[in-house]
């Protein structure tokens, strides 16, 4: 579906020229265009590499064990049949990411959750609980430090990008809250 939204999109852009006889306009917004959105990714990228490096010393060095240890009782809460610690460092390592506000760095970490969850699903048809409550937490979580949210605010001119950073850990932490009750709720539904 978005394939056919940017075609259309490209071939309004070139109607338009075309009526209006400012094929250059168009050109140069469609060039200032892919140089804009180039330097945005490499920004982004530098983000995402930096946390992932972050992640990965965690790891190796037991800070992210540590950090399991410390957060048992809420992923007991969130996935009380979970055994694997494999598939838990995953979990924690994702909603780490998420915490600090680097989702994109997140991404890999969901991804690896994801798979090992389904790994554990016995009925390939449908989502587990784990697996339902893993995207609806994953998708809601507090971010402390919102570090894409705030860089794309300063790279776009906010003078106070820091200014979402409170009312985003409120709405956060609600989302997050609702979406844990609604997937409880569903789960015990499902037992009855």
């Amino acid at each position: 579906m978005m394939n056919y939204i940017w075609v259309g999109m490209l071939l309004l852009g070139i109607l338009f020229a075309g009526v209006t006889g400012n094929f250059s306009a168009f050109t140069d917004g469609l060039m200032e265009s892919c140089s804009n959105a180039v330097q945005f990714v490499i920004g982004l990228a530098g983000i995402m590499a930096v946390w992932s490096g972050i992640m990965n010393i965690g790891k190796k060095t037991g800070l992210m064990d540590l950090v399991a240890k410390f957060a048992q009782p809420f992923i007991r809460l969130l996935f009380p049949k979970e055994k694997n610690h494999e598939t838990i460092a995953a979990i924690l390592m994702s909603f780490s990411a998420n915490l600090f506000g680097a989702g994109n760095s997140a991404t890999v970490f969901s991804l690896q959750a994801m798979t090992l969850l389904d790994k554990e699903n016995k009925n390939k048809e449908r989502a587990s609980n784990a697996m339902c409550m893993f995207v609806a937490v994953n998708m809601n979580m507090v971010q402390l430090i919102p570090i894409t949210v705030l860089k794309i605010r300063k790279d776009t001119g906010s003078v106070f990008s820091e200014s979402i950073i409170i009312p985003g850990i409120l709405v956060g932490f609600a989302t997050m809250i609702l979406s844990i009750l609604l997937c409880k709720y569903y789960e015990r539904k499902d037992i009855e």
